[in-house]
């Protein structure tokens, strides 16, 4: 939003996270839309034709054990490939519970302000502006799939962010009236959003073709902006794959990732397939590097990329790959000692453009640092 810098796009990196009462169910990118026409309240349904969803929303009941004069919880725990969560009840003095309005109920014909954009924030690297007298690069920040007949926007909801070239004299200011604020409001204060991997090459920040190129993420909350360091990842100043919840009834989730997978969607090139924690060590030499590391050797540059593409590609992405980025996630929930797994595991699914040079001249060696 104008002023706020805790919504982060790594540069040329599309990626989404869900947000809402329950999490929605569609990874999108690319989502081209400012204010105005086909930005309003009425949004239709479907998404990126880019970007396949990630996995869609998984639901379980959960009754936590009772507390000694306490009245008994309902609960249901859901999650997807984007984030996880809980809601619990207690039973009213004749079964029953609240009945909630409808966003179409409480504000009326309000018109929705579904994007928003905001300057990228300092230490995130910028894509190159060929064309800098007649923009610059923001993020673009959307909610997609809102139902106006739930309270809270529905279980399809979902957050995209993305990084647009935006036109000089472009309105980029917030707008604010009743459903656009709370909605905007619920998107910033959830903290139940998977951490999101934003691609690092290890040693040279381009990969150059025929020097082998490891990858390390930034795990970054979607809605702080914040790195996300939980777990067994505490100690990491990059954050790591890992999410626990807890309640004050005594319910707990946690996600972990169990692997990494990048796909170039090339031809001729193989998708690797990498430990969640992605290791690297710095300086060493290609073969003393851990087990488990994300290591491409890229055999040619980003240059014929469209036309070797395996996945159809946005015209926006010029000489750069179509990065494939699948996270697989493992969630549980219960009480300590006594967890059971949700669903049979979530896979979160993303793509980031990646260019890929290759040094012709003998003068201009890569600068290559192991």
């Amino acid at each position: 939003m104008k002023g706020t810098t805790r919504l982060l796009a790594a540069a040329a990196a599309v990626v989404l996270a869900t947000t809402g009462a329950q999490l929605g169910a569609v990874s999108s990118a690319w989502a081209g839309c400012g204010f105005g026409g086909g930005c309003g309240t009425e949004q239709p349904e479907g998404g990126d034709a880019y970007l396949p969803p990630s996995d869609k929303t998984v639901t379980a009941s959960y009754n936590p054990p009772p507390r000694p004069a306490a009245p008994a919880l309902s609960c249901s725990v859901y999650a997807n490939g984007a984030g996880m969560g809980s809601a619990c009840a207690r039973p009213g003095p004749h079964g029953g519970g609240v009945v909630l309005q409808s966003l179409r109920e409480r504000f009326g014909g309000q018109e929705l302000q579904r994007c928003r954009y905001s300057e990228i924030p300092d230490g995130i690297p910028q894509p190159f502006n060929a064309r800098p007298d007649e923009g610059h690069f923001m993020v673009l920040t959307c909610l997609d799939h809102i139902n106006l007949d739930t309270w809270g926007g529905g279980g399809t909801k979902s957050l995209s962010m993305s990084l647009v070239f935006v036109p000089n004299g472009t309105d980029t200011e917030d707008k604010h009236n009743g459903i656009t604020d709370f909605l905007w409001r619920v998107v910033e204060e959830r903290a139940n959003q998977l951490p999101v991997p934003f691609m690092v090459a290890r040693p040279n920040p381009v990969p150059v073709v025929g020097v082998p190129t490891f990858f390390t993420f930034r795990w970054v909350d979607p809605g702080s902006g914040t790195i996300r360091a939980m777990g067994p990842y505490r100690d990491r100043p990059e954050g790591g794959p890992f999410l626990e919840l807890r309640q004050r009834n005594g319910l707990v989730m946690r996600a972990q990732a169990t692997r990494i997978t990048i796909d170039p969607n090339q031809e001729g090139m193989d998708p690797v397939v990498c430990a969640p924690s992605t290791p690297y060590i710095p300086r060493a030499a290609p073969g003393d590097q851990p087990d488990g590391a994300c290591a491409i050797t890229f055999p040619r540059s980003s240059a014929s990329a469209r036309t070797y593409s395996t996945v159809p590609m946005p015209p926006d992405v010029e000489d750069a790959f179509y990065v494939s980025i699948d996270v697989e996630w493992r969630i549980t929930y219960g009480q300590p000692g006594d967890m059971r797994q949700l669903g049979d595991g979530f896979t979160m699914r993303m793509r980031q453009v990646l260019p890929v040079q290759e040094i012709q001249a003998p003068n201009q060696p890569p600068a290559v640092i192991y």
